[in-house]
């Protein structure tokens, strides 16, 4: 596995733990509130689900903490597409037909050599452009999320006793999903570039975890729930 690899398969690990928790989060209350079985479910073990909901929080703000941290020696959404950018022969066309090759067990297939003919090759430009988008949400993440994390998560902060709430009244569903469809985005171009030689938008891709998340959460407490 090449160090691309391995730094996309990492990197994506961390979009999904934010995602999957963040939407498992989400989801036990609003299939709670909208089905009283669950509801009645819920509270008869309330300690626990308590406990799993806190546990949840936990490991959505720890993981997005992580992905925006500003230590460079860390694997954050910057220093993965600064590390892709640093990488660029990895993503040039004579590395995808070799990992086509590799692939195939060194026989070369039928359908490769058409296929190269229209392999883009990326520039330090594209990254930047990654990284340029990134921007902006990394400054609502600085402003509305860090302050949680290192206050609340990371950290109990005492000037913070009492007043948690004033922290979490900055918060918005809504930024917290465009904050996770951008860092799923960053990673698809990244796959789509480095897999098969094809320059994406960021718009072509959409983050499906909720309705996985949902739909594997809702089976469950269906089953708590019987």
């Amino acid at each position: 596995m090449s160090a691309i690899e391995e730094l996309l398969k990492e990197y994506r690990g961390e979009v999904n733990v934010a995602a999957s928790s963040f939407y498992a989060w989400k989801n036990i209350n609003n299939l709670a509130a909208n089905d009283t079985a669950l509801f009645q479910a819920l509270q008869r073990n309330a300690l626990s689900w308590n406990l799993i909901v806190h546990a949840l929080q936990i490991a959505f703000f720890s993981a997005l903490g992580r992905l925006f941290d500003r230590d460079k020696r860390s694997l954050t959404a910057r220093t993965f597409i600064s590390q892709c950018e640093v990488a660029l022969s990895q993503f040039s066309k004579p590395a995808l037909e070799a990992r086509r090759l590799a692939s195939n067990h060194g026989v070369r297939p039928d359908y490769l050599d058409g296929y190269l003919l229209g392999v883009y090759e990326p520039v330090a430009a594209d990254f930047q452009a990654l990284a340029d988008a990134i921007g902006p949400w990394e400054a609502v993440y600085n402003t509305n999320y860090q302050p949680i994390r290192n206050k609340l998560i990371a950290h109990k902060d005492v000037a913070t006793i009492g007043g948690k709430d004033s922290l979490f009244a900055k918060t918005k569903i809504e930024e917290v999903e465009a904050i996770l469809e951008i860092l799923h985005q960053v990673a698809a171009v990244v796959e789509q570039l480095f897999n098969n030689g094809r320059l994406t938008n960021l718009i072509d891709h959409k983050l499906r975890e909720e309705e996985y998340v949902r739909r594997d959460l809702e089976s469950l407490l269906r089953k708590v729930a019987a």
